[in-house]
């Protein structure tokens, strides 16, 4: 049993999920790192413990709830307990408008963004039912503000937040907080990528601070979320995003 607070991270192998997992092991927790990518999360997992942390890599997939059972159950036998989550994984639109997106596309934003997330909080939170705990969903603002081209993922970024209140209400009582975290636009690997034709896009940016953020904020904010600090905050939605939804 670990001595450390332990926390699960999902979609941990990369992006700001990587990055949250980085900033709680500095922060002394341990972690899971659960993704699908096997080789970049158990990379991660190896470099923090490397740097005296304890982590260890979950070959997870999310919209499988057979999947999400094991890790958390491997995360349990591991270290020992669970205290709190940072649900990360995630997947964007491909960009179509509303009337060329197929159904595919829909059912698999809406399989791995939102039923993700269901089925991770409810693990999560039954697992934290007897002690209480912290639960963040990473969500977005265009669960608030809609974007063009975006149907299913503004869809399944707003079921994030509904989904958020009504678990908060349910699991209050537990002491277990469950918030979500809106990102702004975030600078990583993903969006670099995709910015590469265009480097002018990562210059600034259509809100208020005119510039994007790195992950190492965004992972800021969560790690204040699941902590002691926060400890009179749930069923909130919290936008890190720039002033994009002022």
């Amino acid at each position: 049993m670990s001595a450390r607070r332990v926390a699960i991270v999902t979609g941990g192998a990369s992006g700001i999920g990587k990055a949250v997992a980085e900033r709680l092991a500095r922060d002394g927790w341990a972690v899971t790192i659960a993704d699908v990518n096997r080789q970049a999360g158990e990379d991660l997992a190896r470099t923090l413990a490397a740097e005296g942390g304890e982590a260890l890599f979950a070959c997870t997939d999310v919209s499988d709830e057979g999947a999400v059972t094991a890790m958390v159950a491997r995360t349990v036998a591991t270290f020992g307990r669970l205290n709190g989550a940072v649900n990360c994984a995630g997947i964007p639109q491909n960009g179509q408008p509303i009337h060329e997106m197929s159904l595919d596309h829909w059912d698999r934003l809406n399989a791995v963004n939102l039923r993700g997330m269901f089925l991770c909080i409810k693990h999560e939170a039954r697992t934290m039912w007897e002690k209480g705990g912290a639960i963040v969903a990473v969500s977005s603002p265009a669960g608030l503000k809609a974007l063009p081209n975006s149907a299913a993922y503004c869809a399944t970024k707003s079921g994030v937040d509904g989904l958020v209140r009504a678990a908060a209400l349910d699991c209050a009582k537990q002491n277990i907080r469950i918030n979500a975290l809106l990102p702004g636009a975030t600078l990583t690997p993903l969006a670099r990528q995709a910015a590469a034709g265009d480097p002018a896009l990562l210059k600034a940016g259509n809100w208020p601070l005119g510039r994007w953020a790195e992950p190492e904020e965004i992972a800021a904010a969560a790690a204040w979320m699941i902590s002691p600090d926060a400890s009179f905050v749930t069923g909130a939605s919290i936008a890190v995003d720039g002033g994009m939804l002022a």
